[in-house]
Formats: C-alpha cells, sequence, structure tokens
C-alpha cells in the first residue's frame, strides 16, 4: 500500500520525476528506489508492450531497427529489468516517437500516439521526422449510413453505440470510417482495412473515393478517374474484377474522399 499510495500522491502532486517525490516525502533510499523500481517494473514493460503491439512490428523488429539488444528487450518485456538504463529507454523512445517520461510510464501515452504507429512509417533514424499525430476521432459507421452520410452526418450519435478511431492529421470533424467489404479494390484495399472519409476533400483525378449510386442509394469505394474524351469514370483497382469501370454520368454522387487506411492484423 505503501507504493500506491506514493504513486497517487506522486501524480497528485505533479512532481517532476519519482525521485524528487521520494526526497519531499522524506522517504529513506533504500524504500524508495525499491517503490520506483516496483512501478516501474510494470508501467514500463507495459507500455513498451503496447507500442510494439500498435507497431505491428514484432519484438526482434524493434529490437535491430532500435538498436537495443533482443536479450535486452526480452528481459524489460518480461519484467526481468526492473529500471532500464537511460540509454537503452532514449533508443527505443526515438525509435517509437515518444518521450522518455511516457515510455517510463510517469507520462501518459495518447491514443493518437499508438494510432499513428500503425499509419505512418516508423522512423528509421534521427534524420525522418517524426509523423503527425491523430487528433479528435471520428466514427465506424456501417455502408448503408454511408448511403445517406449527407443526411446522418449532422443527427446525434449515442458515443457509447459507436466505434470511435483517432481522426488523422489533416482531415475533418466530418470524416467517417468505413470498412473494406468485398475485393474490388485489392490488393491495395483487403477486405477488413479501415478507410478514412473526409466528406470535405475535394474529389480530384486519382483519388479514392465513397460514391453514392442515386438509384439503389448504395454506397460503392472505388479510384475517381478522369480521361480526357471519356469523362469521369470509377474505377475498380483489382484487375480481375469483371466491371472495372463505372462511368458517372450523373448516376451517383462522391460522398467522400479517402484520406488514410489502416489494416488491422
Amino acid at each position: 500500500m505503501h507504493g500506491l499510495n506514493l504513486g497517487r500522491r506522486f501524480y497528485d502532486t505533479g512532481y517532476a520525476s519519482m525521485h524528487n517525490c521520494q526526497r519531499e516525502m522524506h522517504l529513506p533510499y533504500a524504500s524508495g528506489r525499491a517503490i520506483i523500481a516496483s512501478m516501474q517494473k510494470e508501467r514500463t514493460k507495459d507500455v513498451l508492450a503496447r507500442l510494439i503491439e500498435a507497431s505491428g512490428k514484432r519484438p526482434t523488429e524493434v529490437a535491430r531497427e532500435s538498436g537495443v539488444a533482443q536479450s535486452t528487450l526480452s528481459r524489460i518485456l518480461q519484467g526481468k529489468i526492473e529500471s532500464p538504463t537511460d540509454r537503452q529507454v532514449q533508443k527505443l523512445a526515438e525509435y517509437f516517437g515518444v518521450t522518455t517520461d511516457q515510455l517510463r510510464g510517469r507520462q501518459p501515452v495518447e491514443l493518437a500516439d499508438l494510432f499513428s504507429l500503425r499509419t505512418h512509417d516508423l522512423p528509421k533514424s534521427k534524420d525522418v521526422a517524426p509523423a503527425p499525430q491523430a487528433i479528435g476521432l471520428c466514427p465506424e459507421i456501417s455502408w448503408v449510413q454511408a448511403g445517406a452520410w449527407t443526411e446522418v452526418c449532422h443527427v446525434e450519435r449515442d458515443p457509447e453505440a459507436i466505434t470511435w478511431h483517432p481522426r488523422p492529421a489533416g482531415a475533418s470533424e466530418q470524416t467517417f470510417v468505413l470498412r473494406v467489404v468485398g475485393e474490388s479494390m485489392a490488393p491495395e484495399y483487403l477486405p477488413g482495412t479501415l478507410i478514412y472519409v473526409d466528406p470535405e476533400r475535394a474529389p480530384e483525378n486519382g483519388k479514392d473515393v465513397v460514391a453514392v449510386m442515386t438509384e439503389t442509394g448504395e454506397a460503392t469505394f472505388k479510384r475517381l478517374i478522369e480521361e480526357p474524351g471519356h469523362g469521369r469514370m470509377l474505377k475498380a483497382l483489382n484487375p480481375a474484377w469483371h466491371e472495372p469501370y463505372i462511368k458517372i454520368n450523373g448516376n451517383c454522387r462522391v460522398v467522400g474522399v479517402v484520406v488514410a487506411d489502416m489494416r488491422l492484423r
């Protein structure tokens, strides 16, 4: 209970570090180190495990690309290294694009930080800038709802009945998420891939869009193509698709442009 109370007082009082908290509480050095180590043991390994899972990488890949020995990484994940060295933490923090305090559990890792690990390539050197982070949330809706999105987008929705995803940087507040079904956009978009659709983004030639067929009200996911002499068309990316092109002649309206995608593993 002593460690739990110290941890609560640490976060409530906002000390710059656990060590400062230890000194302010007038704890013996050995007792303070034991409490700090016990808290960091769970927090560091758990934070690291979440980051690895969110990145979609194997621990062996993380070890190789971050420059941390595989045996060291395994021992941290197993909790055998209670307090990793500053050098070890720094390498892993730089690799995942988080701060050392976040990796040690002293500061929270936001959901947007975890999301950015999947939607952008992880930096492999100090010369690569961290990717933009997601801001806000957007709802995952059904394809039936997508067909009437302009009517339902402003309707009050029950947050607890909807799956929410972090909104990519630069996407509007009206952005929504769809889960790809079917093979028409394979191999670039496999079934189960999440696509982020922004209704406020202008549909341009070569952009992947979600459109609604006016006769049936069904939503479809295709690439917008403009060919000289042929006008605008919707194209299925699957080269084996039976009807690769849909000519746009007033038979559909574009609901939004795909601004990001995420493939769940």
